[in-house]
Formats: C-alpha cells, sequence, structure tokens
C-alpha cells in the first residue's frame, strides 16, 4: 500500500518539474488583475441619520376625537416605498444624475444605478439612516440630500393626501346615503297613509278592535240600564193618577189639598174630602219614592215634590182638623148634601213629570241603540281587515328595519367625516411629526471602495493559487514515466530494480542557477505585490 508520503513527494516533483510554467501563469494573472484593480474607479459615501418625532401633545389630547393615523406604520411603510421608481426619478432629476439620459434606456439605467446603490436603515425605533454609494463626493451627498427631502415630503404629503382622499370618499358616500335616507323616508311614509288604522303602535288595529268592542260592552250596559229605568216609570206611571179631582163648595170656600172642601151636609161627605187630601199625599210619597231610586236628593225634581208633599201633608192635616170642627157645630137637621159643592178635575203634576222622564229615556235608548249599530259596523270591519295586518306589520317592519340600517350608516358616516375633518386640521395646522436630522448628508474625503489592498492581496493568492493549479494541470495530462512504482504498474514484467541518475558537476551548477532564477521570479512576485500595494496606499494619502 501506498503512503501518504509517497504521494505528496510524487506530487511535488511533479509541480517542482514544471514551476517555470506555475510562475509564468502567476506572473500574468497578477499583472492582469493589479492593473484591472488599479483602474476600478473609486466610489464615496455619503450618509444621513434622521429622527422622527412622533411624541405630541394634541395626539393624546385629539384621540378619539380626530382620526388618529399611526405614525409608526405610517414611516415604516415610507420607508419600504421609498425606493419606488417615481421616488428614485425625483432623486435623479433633484441630484441633476438625469442630465446625461437622453433616451428611455438611459433614464432607466440611471434609476437602476440608484436604486442598487442606496440604502435605508432602521437604527431604532425612530431612527433611520440614509446612505448612497456614487463615483464623487458631491454626487452622493447631493443623493442623500435629495432622498432626505423625498422622504420628509413624500411622507406628510401622502399622509395629507390619504386625509383628503378619505374626506372626498366619505363625502360621496353621504351623500348617497342622504339619497337613499330620504327614498327610504318617502317609502315609510306612503305606506303608513296607504295602510291608514293597520299599523302595529298606539293606534293599531288590534288596540282600535278592542276600544270598538270597550265601547260597544259600555253602550249596551247603558241601552240595558235605561230600559229598566223605563221600566221603572212605566210601572210608576200605571198606578200615579193622571189628574186630581178637588170638590169646591162655594166661590169662596175651599177645603182639601188642592182646594177641595167636604161637601155640604152629613159626616159622611166631610170624610170623602179627608180622603182625597189622604190619597194626594199617598201618590206624592209614592212619586218621591220613585225619583229617589234614580236621583239624589239634591235633584231639583225631588226637592219640588218634597216641597209639595210638605204642602199636601199640611193640608190634610188642616182639612181634616176642619171637616172635625165643623162636624161638631153642625146642627141635627142639617141636610146631607150642599147644593152648591162641585167638583174639579186638574192634571197630576207627578204624572207629567215622570212622563217627562219617560220620554226622554226612550229618545237616549234610541240614540244609544243606534250608537251600537254603528260601533258593531266597525267591529265587522276590523274584524275583517284582520287577515291583512300581519302581513302590513310585517312589510312595515322590514321598511323600518332598512331605514334604521341606512340611518346607523348615515349617522356612522357623519361622525367620521368629523373626525376626519378635525384630523386634516390636526396634519395641516399643527406639527403632529417633527423629522429632526440629526446628522446631515456628508461624504468622507477617502473614498469607500474599492478596498484596493485587498483586492491586491486576493489578485496575488489567486495568481499563485493559478499557477499551482496549471502546474498540477500539466501533470495530469503528462503520460510520461517518471518514477520505478509507476513502471511497475504498467509492465507486466517484474522489474528487478532501477539505476540512479549520476550528474555531473557542470549539471549540478545548472540545476542550482535555475533553482535560483526560480526563487528570484518569486521574489520579484513578492517584491512587484509590496510596490502596488506602496504605491497605492501613497495615492490614497495623497488624494
Amino acid at each position: 500500500m501506498i503512503s501518504a508520503r509517497t504521494i505528496a513527494l510524487t506530487y511535488a516533483r511533479s509541480l517542482w518539474r514544471r514551476r517555470w510554467y506555475g510562475i509564468a501563469v502567476a506572473w500574468l494573472f497578477c499583472l492582469a488583475g493589479w492593473t484591472f484593480v488599479t483602474f476600478l474607479p473609486d466610489l464615496y459615501q455619503a450618509k444621513a441619520r434622521i429622527y422622527v418625532d412622533t411624541d405630541s401633545m394634541l395626539r393624546p389630547l385629539m384621540r378619539g376625537i380626530a382620526v388618529d393615523t399611526n405614525i409608526l406604520s405610517q414611516v415604516d411603510i415610507m420607508q419600504r416605498t421609498l425606493l419606488s421608481r417615481p421616488n428614485l426619478q425625483k432623486v435623479s432629476h433633484m441630484a441633476d444624475l438625469d442630465l446625461t439620459a437622453h433616451t428611455a434606456s438611459d433614464q432607466e439605467e440611471v434609476v437602476t444605478t440608484i436604486r442598487e446603490h442606496i440604502s435605508v436603515d432602521a437604527e431604532g425605533p425612530n431612527l433611520f439612516s440614509l446612505s448612497y454609494t456614487g463615483p464623487s463626493r458631491e454626487t452622493a451627498t447631493k443623493v442623500v440630500q435629495a432622498l432626505l427631502t423625498v422622504f420628509v415630503e413624500s411622507n406628510l404629503g401622502n399622509n395629507r393626501k390619504d386625509m383628503l382622499s378619505a374626506r372626498n370618499f366619505i363625502d360621496d358616500q353621504l351623500r348617497d346615503y342622504a339619497q337613499q335616507l330620504d327614498e327610504a323616508e318617502k317609502r315609510i311614509a306612503e305606506f303608513k297613509t296607504k295602510n291608514m288604522g293597520l299599523l302595529p303602535g298606539e293606534n293599531s288595529f288590534a288596540a282600535k278592535l278592542d276600544a270598538a268592542k270597550q265601547g260597544l260592552d259600555q253602550t249596551n250596559a247603558e241601552i240595558d240600564e235605561n230600559r229598566q229605568k223605563r221600566d221603572e216609570l212605566t210601572r210608576q206611571l200605571a198606578i200615579v193618577p193622571k189628574y186630581i179631582e178637588t170638590v169646591s163648595t162655594g166661590p169662596d170656600q175651599s177645603f182639601g189639598a188642592f182646594g177641595a172642601g167636604p161637601p155640604m151636609g152629613g159626616g159622611p161627605d166631610t170624610s170623602t174630602g179627608n180622603m182625597d187630601a189622604d190619597a194626594h199625599v199617598a201618590e206624592l210619597e209614592q212619586a218621591l219614592k220613585a225619583m229617589l231610586e234614580n236621583y239624589t236628593d239634591q235633584y231639583p225634581d225631588v226637592i219640588k215634590i218634597k216641597k209639595q208633599l210638605e204642602k199636601a201633608k199640611a193640608e190634610a192635616k188642616q182639612a181634616k182638623e176642619d171637616a172635625d170642627k165643623k162636624a161638631a157645630e153642625k146642627p141635627a137637621d142639617m141636610p146631607a148634601v150642599d147644593p152648591r159643592a162641585t167638583t174639579n178635575r186638574s192634571p197630576n203634576p207627578v204624572y207629567e213629570q215622570l212622563q217627562l222622564q219617560l220620554v226622554a229615556l226612550q229618545t237616549d235608548i234610541a240614540s244609544l241603540e243606534s250608537r251600537a249599530k254603528r260601533q258593531q259596523a266597525d267591529i265587522k270591519q276590523w274584524e275583517g281587515s284582520a287577515k291583512n295586518v300581519p302581513e302590513v306589520g310585517a312589510q312595515l317592519t322590514k321598511l323600518t328595519r332598512d331605514y334604521d340600517v341606512i340611518k346607523r350608516a348615515y349617522d356612522e358616516l357623519l361622525n367620521r367625516r368629523e373626525s376626519a375633518k378635525i384630523g386634516s386640521d390636526l396634519e395641516t395646522q399643527t406639527q403632529t411629526v417633527q423629522f429632526r436630522i440629526i446628522d446631515p448628508p456628508q461624504a468622507p474625503p477617502l473614498p469607500v471602495a474599492p478596498k484596493r489592498g485587498l483586492l491586491l492581496s486576493v489578485v496575488l493568492l489567486g495568481g499563485l493559487g493559478a499557477g499551482v493549479a496549471f502546474a498540477f494541470l500539466l501533470s495530469q495530462i503528462d503520460d510520461s514515466i517518471t518514477t520505478l512504482r509507476e513502471l511497475k504498474e504498467i509492465v507486466a514484467v517484474p522489474v528487478l530494480g532501477a539505476i540512479s541518475m549520476v550528474r555531473r558537476a557542470s549539471d549540478l551548477r545548472r540545476r542550482a542557477f535555475a533553482t535560483a532564477g526560480f526563487v528570484g521570479a518569486c521574489l520579484a512576485l513578492l517584491a512587484a505585490f509590496a510596490g502596488v500595494f506602496t504605491i497605492e496606499g501613497l495615492g490614497r494619502m495623497l488624494s
């Protein structure tokens, strides 16, 4: 088994035999690379830092009244959209980078170059850094200044533009909802007018039907009550005499309750006059009793009958006393009948009063019966319309619901418009957000790129690597036999041994000179690297 050391020595001898090819490739690679690095253009970087101050005393005071915009969210969005094409075109115009762009492709290239060399970084919650890398300090500074201007103006301008757009949108929606609200109110008014009496509410169908039934019940109760009064008056009229009879004995003499006097004659005739007075008293008492069943003691007719009753009682008492006195004084041979006695008939006022009350009751009964018929007709009408009430109520509920939805949306839009107006005034008349430039745009005097020292070292390492790789490639494509091991692997017969080359002194000297030359070439390469590195450093210092 071949050891790793043997393999390494074999490769090393192969590379050593082709060392001149390797050093030549290294020289060529380094010269080309150093030349390319030397002529790379310098790039300068300008940088600025800005602080967005969102702490305002008005914002917490106006919270819930005005539209509260999320400033940090807006700044974050602005940071993400800052490198949009319109903004980059503004930057290129403000920094005079589009002066040499005469065609659309040139302008696109300018915008692409700016986008590739611009950097926007967030260094904290409200701290941002803007940087640009350009071919000169002046250009880099102009671009950063323009970028800073676009960042501030775009943020404020977009915010106010959004406010204006929101207000215009709300105004358009308000006009639309106001029209819908008017149409909904008109539909409800027309529906109520068309279905008057069948609508739910205080004057609803059910309430009117109940009121009609209650009115009919009350009317029927009044009719029954008046009929009972009528029957009672009819009964009283049957027992009260229509006329009152009085007996007169002469033009200057009268006895009895109503001017009646006892007849001239004996005792029986005298008792007849007393019986008429007592009958009149009984009639008045019966009439008073009938009146008290329907009226109070203060009723005028009751008071009148009481007075007549008192007067009749007094007259009956006086007539009795006079009759007894005359009967005691009458001679025994006096005739039984006075030829001058006459009988008179007069209308009974109690009968007339009861008859007037009966006529009034009959009139009231007729009026109540007519009212009851009208109420029964109304009840039939409401009951006939009962089938339409649920449908009318459902339609009214639907119209009212649609109106309420539109009204709520309209009121909400009104509140939003006022909030948007206050928020817009807050944005335009006050400084709710302040942009403070912490570090103004400035580019250092030394270029930030390219890193020539690092690139020169990379080119040197790359050249050495390229030389070694080229020598190794040559060793791999060379099919000559250089070692006894390779010979044993190729021939089929056993190899008995090998004879070493005996070098002469001249060969040794030639070999030493060759080795010295290779070492010198390597040192010269390093010296060239040191010289180029030194020149590059001096150039940076002098610039």
